[in-house]
């Protein structure tokens, strides 16, 4: 067995001790702040956040440090976390970064649909060699991650899987990527692409996870708001 291989077995011996992230999902959930405290019901745990239905959500300052505490089927689970978010009758938090110690999630990294584009400019050869591309189309972007992106456009042949390219990709900000096509599928008008994605500025990941943030808990919100609507439509 080769040093990566006893690697890989110990990070599974681990993984198999870790609890399901979701096993905290719809548990009953103690948040205390600095000059307040109530019981509210865990509704969303993927993603680099919580989400904790609460009716006093109104009482929690945005940036404030607070303590939960989880009363899951796997016992009594305490954690520091920061008020991200606020928004009709529940608020976001920010997961601590030790979470992965402890549980493990399906997902590492979410997706969020996101609206956007994206050029490819260089197409990376395994011999090494790069190929510049000149007046690409521009690519669609469907959703994203700190990982990973969805895009459509123009068929080309780079877009086959497993080629490697670089791009420059304008979500609202803008950063420089190298890409690994993994599903490339051929469409009427085009092709849907998904690739793993590797970006180049490490200074961008901080502002990509915060827009990435703010995109999941604005689809959180419309959902709550979709929700409360209907539960007047219907009386």
């Amino acid at each position: 067995m080769t040093y990566d291989d006893d690697n890989n077995a110990a990070g599974s011996e681990l993984d198999k001790d870790l609890l399901p992230l979701n096993i905290l999902l719809h548990c009953r959930t103690v948040v205390e702040g600095k000059s307040f405290l109530t019981t509210g019901v865990m509704t969303h745990v993927e993603g680099e956040l919580f989400e904790v239905e609460v009716h006093e959500y109104e009482q929690f300052e945005l940036g404030e440090t607070v303590k939960l505490t989880i009363y899951s089927p796997a016992g009594i689970q305490s954690m520091s976390s920061v008020v991200f978010a606020k928004y009709e009758g529940a608020i976001a938090l920010l997961q601590p970064p030790d979470l992965s110690k402890r549980f493990k999630e399906r997902r590492e990294h979410p997706r969020v649909e996101i609206a956007g584009n994206a050029h490819i400019v260089q197409v990376l050869k395994d011999s090494g060699e790069v190929l510049p591309l000149n007046q690409t189309a521009e690519l669609i972007i469907q959703d994203i991650s700190i990982s990973g992106i969805s895009f459509s456009g123009k068929y080309e042949p780079h877009f086959a899987a497993k080629s490697k390219l670089r791009a420059n990709v304008h979500i609202g900000i803008g950063f420089s990527c190298e890409l690994e096509i993994i599903r490339s599928d051929r469409q009427e008008d085009g092709v849907l692409c998904g690739a793993k994605m590797h970006v180049l500025e490490p200074e961008m990941l901080r502002p990509l996870r915060a827009l990435i943030l703010r995109q999941q808990v604005e689809k959180h919100a419309k959902t709550r708001r979709d929700l409360g609507k209907k539960r007047i439509f219907n009386g």
